[in-house]
């Protein structure tokens, strides 16, 4: 099932993704075998959608049954008519040669995703620091652990504010800061906006108990309300030059999750509808940088009291990065993955979240959970920095498939800097990577491979009759493990293509994409629109 589409801006994509998974089941794996040259376009699962096989079976030109292994008969569909049902959506066309009795399409379908966290998070602003290193908002970016290089600076004395706009209302019942005994602050009010005015939650005075490193102390809201805007508003600090807060959290229940981290979790069904696979984004953005980004992740279940980054075997580090204008995508996904591929002005983002299809059994690898960005890094930049822009023309931003950090890959693999990673039988983590014209024999045996782009294309032309061959990409260790490949990404040749053109292999589509922006023949893969 596949969805094309224009979002506003970075939160508008992550918004439409959610919806895309979670509004109706997949619909996926489009066969035919018949006379006619119609085609069954649109396709998408329903609300009610459950792991079935659907025959649809024409009985004339323009008359077709719709039966579902578990559902059974669900009605007739008529060519030139979108048919419609809880279980499954598709539109038939005529082409030139009329459908006849007994042509049939099938096609598969899997229950939908579900959104296990939502909080579409905040953007922050302050009376003073909101430029720079240390700009207000380092205090929901999202780093994981404290960092003494990622802090909100006021750059002057108390009274400053420091301002949450949400973008929904939250009811705000709790609230932790992280600061410390130099330059926390010391006496303030936390408000919210009833539309008209600044109302007071909350008043702390004289608070001094800050421990001598950044660490949390958490308050309760004294008169909680429901509002999309609240602000610290600090009379006093630790020290009387500036205000330092390394981050902060705003929770709708007491010791809940920080709703100012803007954060999505979902849960795939699997193919099977009783599967779960666990994947996540959050975003981010600094204005001053000119940034506007996801954070992807994966992980292995899902605690509702934990934070983003606490979820079980958290794998994350990997970047879409985005623009806060109009963005061009394409959402492909079944019960098992999704595929983001977003076009920021002239060059293509791809994200990669869930299963592979494996080459070992269940047994031997039973959560082939694949994480696939745009960008990564061996260690993240100050907030700041440009480098997290969709600008950045060094290595670290690559395609998934093209994922090349060259010498920074080192002995065994560095996970962070690869843009595609894998969690491997005992639920670690291995990056892959696809450095052109490596030699597979005599390569280190701890290193691991995305085939065929860790060799090149630069040789492959077009097969005899015109059309381009497609290739698994598969993702490879020293032999014999070979994990197995990525669903529904195909290798190709570049020769002779250019980006969004369609190659078609029977009744399904796939997309060409160019590895960000570059056109080497090696640098093109194809996604099929299934």
């Amino acid at each position: 099932m596949y969805e094309i589409g224009s979002a506003s801006d970075y939160l508008d994509l992550l918004e439409k993704l959610n919806t895309f998974l979670t509004t109706n089941g997949s619909a996926y794996g489009l066969t035919y075998a018949g006379t006619g040259t119609g085609t069954l376009t649109a396709y998408r699962g329903g609300a009610s959608s459950v792991a079935e096989t659907f025959t649809i079976t024409a009985t004339s030109s323009t008359n077709f049954t719709v039966v579902g292994s578990v559902s059974g008969s669900i009605g007739p569909a008529t060519v030139g008519t979108p048919f419609s049902h809880a279980k499954i959506a598709f539109t038939l066309t005529a082409g030139g040669t009329a459908f006849v009795s007994g042509d049939v399409f099938t096609l598969t379908t899997a229950p939908k995703w579900t959104n296990m966290r939502r909080a579409r998070g905040c953007t922050v602003t302050a009376s003073s620091g909101t430029t720079g290193q240390y700009a207000a908002e380092n205090v929901i970016q999202g780093l994981e652990v404290w960092d003494n290089n990622r802090y909100w600076d006021s750059g002057v004395a108390a009274p400053q504010t420091l301002e949450c706009t949400y973008l929904d209302a939250q009811t705000i019942v709790e609230y932790a800061i992280m600061g410390n005994s130099s330059f926390a602050p010391k006496t303030w009010t936390l408000e919210y906006w009833n539309g008209s005015t600044w109302v007071t939650a909350d008043t702390r005075t004289n608070i001094t108990s800050w421990p001598s490193t950044a660490d949390w102390l958490t308050f309760t809201v004294a008169a909680p309300a429901s509002s999309t805007r609240w602000r610290l508003n600090i009379t006093a600090g630790m020290s009387g030059s500036r205000i330092y807060i390394h981050q902060i959290e705003m929770r709708i229940t007491a010791g809940g999750y920080n709703v100012a981290f803007g954060q999505y979790v979902w849960k795939a069904p699997g193919n099977d509808g009783t599967s779960e696979i666990y994947v996540g984004a959050h975003h981010f953005r600094r204005v001053d940088a000119d940034y506007f980004n996801w954070e992807l992740a994966g992980f292995d279940g899902y605690n509702a009291a934990s934070e983003w980054y606490a979820q079980p075997n958290r794998q994350s580090g990997l970047y879409l990065p985005l623009v806060n204008s109009s963005i061009p995508y394409w959402f492909i996904c079944n019960g098992r993955r999704v595929i983001v591929i977003a076009k920021v002005g002239s060059q293509y983002e791809t994200a990669y979240m869930g299963l592979i299809d494996p080459y070992f059994t269940p047994g031997q690898l039973p959560y082939p959970l694949a994480l696939g960005g745009s960008l990564a890094f061996t260690s993240p930049p100050l907030w700041n920095s440009t480098t997290w822009k969709y600008t950045n023309a060094s290595n670290n931003h690559r395609a998934p498939t093209h994922s090349d950090p060259g010498s920074a890959f080192g002995s065994g693999g560095s996970v962070l800097v690869s843009h595609l990673r894998l969690r491997k039988s005992d639920g670690s983590w291995a990056g892959f990577f696809a450095s052109r014209n490596d030699d597979f024999l005599n390569a280190p045996s701890d290193e691991h491979w995305i085939w065929p782009y860790e060799g090149d294309f630069n040789l492959l032309d077009t097969d005899l009759d015109g059309g381009t061959a497609r290739f698994p990409v598969v993702l490879m260790h020293n032999a014999p493990n070979v994990y197995g490949q990525l669903d529904g990404i195909s290798a190709i040749s570049g020769q002779g293509l250019t980006a969004e053109s369609l190659l078609t292999t029977g009744p399904v589509s796939h997309l060409v994409v160019l590895n960000i922006n570059r056109t080497d023949r090696n640098d093109f893969l194809a996604v099929g629109l299934d």
